[in-house]
């Protein structure tokens, strides 16, 4: 029952870190476990300090330069050496008991993978995550990869997988900065059944920061992952969801980059959306009166036309 857990870092702060690689060691694990911290070429001088002086079951697999979370989980999973692989960031915790709450259905052998529930830990204060496995469609033939392909609730870090199940999946896809954990989730779920943990197994930093706040997150290049996905052979049975989730997502960077000032980059990506589907002319003609109105109206009114995540960049 030994269990590797995969950590990227990049230039993450030291204090944060620490109590990240703490919540896990806490575990009252059974078996072994261990923690691989994947420098993805970090170049401050107090990440890479704390790298250096980590020891005792924490390992440090290092980059010569930076290839996103998808790649630096990869390298993880290649120096990985329990049959169960657990995802950490930098900047999050593990809760305490979640290994004590899953061993029941890690000691069984048909068993592959395993997901718990998530918190966000939002500056206001901690707040439960909604959680796929409420839907009554999880539990249904492809019900899950549906759902996870259309709304996204089911944090990499609440999942345990068998390293044996990662590696034929062949990992994460290589290069991917954004959504890497989307794809992950939903071609493992072609692939296995899911047992759920009632129990709260992970907190999700939500402050901000690192990739969540690049200004790369802005660009078109940022929904790479569904090109992918449309070519997965995997996936072939749920193009039309993943149709669906690209024009949703191509409303959410249309409005975010709307809200930064891009304005000619957000009107792109608004008639790219509505491309998806012309006979959604309502949503393209919601797009253009927010392109009309104040920064502070645009921002207001926005969910009438994309219910996705509203974030800030570092050039915005």
């Amino acid at each position: 029952m030994d269990i590797s857990v995969i950590c990227p870092v990049l230039n993450a702060d030291p204090a944060t870190l620490r109590l990240a690689i703490a919540s896990v060691l806490a575990q009252d694990a059974a078996g072994r476990i261990e923690i691989i911290l994947v420098d993805d070429g970090s170049q401050q001088a107090t990440a890479l300090t704390c790298l250096a002086l980590q020891a005792d079951r924490v390992r440090v697999v290092r980059r010569p330069r930076t290839g996103g979370p998808a790649s630096a989980r990869n390298s993880g999973i290649a120096a990985a050496q329990g049959s169960w692989i657990g995802f950490l960031d930098a900047d999050d915790l593990w809760r305490a008991g979640r290994i004590t709450a899953a061993r029941a259905l890690m000691a069984q052998p048909d068993i592959a993978w395993i997901a718990g529930r998530h918190s966000l830990l939002l500056p206001q204060g901690a707040q439960p995550a909604p959680w796929v496995m409420d839907q009554p469609d999880a539990a249904t033939q492809g019900g899950l990869t549906r759902l996870l392909l259309g709304n996204f609730w089911l944090h990499l870090g609440t999942m345990l997988v068998r390293r044996e199940l990662v590696q034929r999946l062949g990992g994460f896809a290589e290069g991917l900065r954004y959504y890497e954990d989307w794809l992950f989730a939903a071609r493992l779920s072609t692939q296995a059944r899911l047992h759920p943990l009632a129990h709260e197994t992970y907190t999700w930093r939500r402050a901000g920061g690192g990739l969540t706040a690049s200004p790369a997150r802005l660009l078109p290049a940022s929904l790479a992952m569904f090109d992918i996905a449309a070519r997965d052979p995997l996936l072939r049975d749920f193009r039309r969801e993943i149709r669906w989730a690209r024009y949703a997502a191509l409303k959410g960077l249309a409005l975010n980059n709307l809200l930064a000032g891009r304005r000619g980059t957000a009107l792109a990506l608004a008639l790219r959306a509505w491309r998806t589907d012309p006979r959604e002319l309502g949503d393209l003609l919601a797009f253009l009166r927010l392109s009309r109105a104040t920064p502070a109206q645009a921002r207001h009114q926005g969910r009438r036309y994309s219910q996705a995540e509203i974030f800030v960049t570092g050039d915005a």
